[in-house]
């Protein structure tokens, strides 16, 4: 289903910061053209990857990467010339999500995707909008504490997400023997759990913790301490000159102009739709040392 979103005044500061920090508007590439003709961006976002993009209580859209997105569509507006172009809402499986940015689907990848030397070979990103871990989530009553414990133990992942050759990778290197099962859904990796078909579900950390704060009990649940890769999460988008440029010039006004960490407060440490608690997890020196690249 697509969703139409119009502009509101939560978006009125940034397309001002635009107008006034841009340079003077180059000629616009190639999809940038086919976003002109079709009169209509087109932005992805998933409906279960919060706090980066989800559905709210009233199955609105809504997200930190969709924050990012909204604010790189109006400046889309300004290159092309059209002030009223729509901008309409795409979601978008886990599992098409390369398949769907690389075709140039929708103009903008707005979820918790991870910027990767393999996707890169098909798609392009955006600067860094967050740095995450890789770790293991497990059912607190099995009381395990370290990664070694799930030696010859099934591991859930979401299918074609990076999560699934992380935890190879990670098994190799660590020399345990790890059954990776697929899964098509969080809330699917979260029954096996329960269930006791999996150990343990793989994902992004901050993801993970989303998932653990939305339960009924989230003590039931503990993240594992191991690191099991580091990620760079960002806006994915087709590879295309002109709008890649549209992105990094948008990034940098929002970090330069305060908006860039006020976002991350909003959806990582302050209560929001998707997490009533907060997350509490404040922004990391490695992730603050990325955005001070683009001051």
């Amino acid at each position: 289903m697509f969703r139409c979103i119009s502009p509101s005044g939560r978006w009125g500061l940034w397309l001002a910061l635009v107008v006034v920090a841009s340079p003077a508007l180059v000629r616009a590439e190639d999809q940038l053209k086919r976003i002109a003709q079709r009169d209509q961006i087109n932005l992805g976002y998933r409906e279960d990857a919060p706090p980066f993009s989800f559905l709210d209580a009233k199955r609105q859209p809504v997200g930190y990467s969709l924050d990012f997105c909204r604010a790189m569509a109006e400046r889309i507006k300004l290159e092309t010339g059209k002030p009223n172009l729509r901008v309409r809402l795409v979601p978008v499986p886990a599992d098409q999500l390369e398949r769907v940015v690389a075709s140039g689907g929708v103009d903008l990848m707005c979820a918790g995707t991870s910027d990767t030397a393999g996707r890169r070979a098909r798609m392009a990103f955006s600067q860094p909008v967050f740095l995450s871990s890789v770790k293991f989530m497990v059912p607190a009553k099995a009381r395990l504490s370290r990664a070694s414990q799930l030696n010859g133990k099934t591991v859930a992942v979401l299918g074609r997400t990076t999560a699934e050759p992380a935890v190879k990778a990670y098994a190799e290197q660590a020399g345990l023997n790890l059954k990776v099962a697929r899964v098509v859904s969080p809330e699917a990796a979260l029954s096996q759990l329960q269930l006791g078909q999996a150990a343990a579900f793989a994902r992004d950390e901050v993801l993970l913790l989303q998932q653990r704060a939305g339960q009924a009990q989230p003590d039931a649940l503990e993240l594992l301490p191991e690191s099991i890769s580091t990620e760079v999460i960002a806006i994915a988008l087709p590879r295309d000159a002109g709008l890649q440029r549209v992105a990094d010039q948008t990034m940098a006004l929002m970090v330069r102009s305060g908006q860039a960490e006020a976002l991350y407060a909003q959806w990582f440490v302050k209560p929001h739709a998707g997490a009533p608690k907060g997350l509490n997890l404040p922004l990391s020196p490695a992730l603050k040392a990325e955005f001070d690249k683009l001051r």
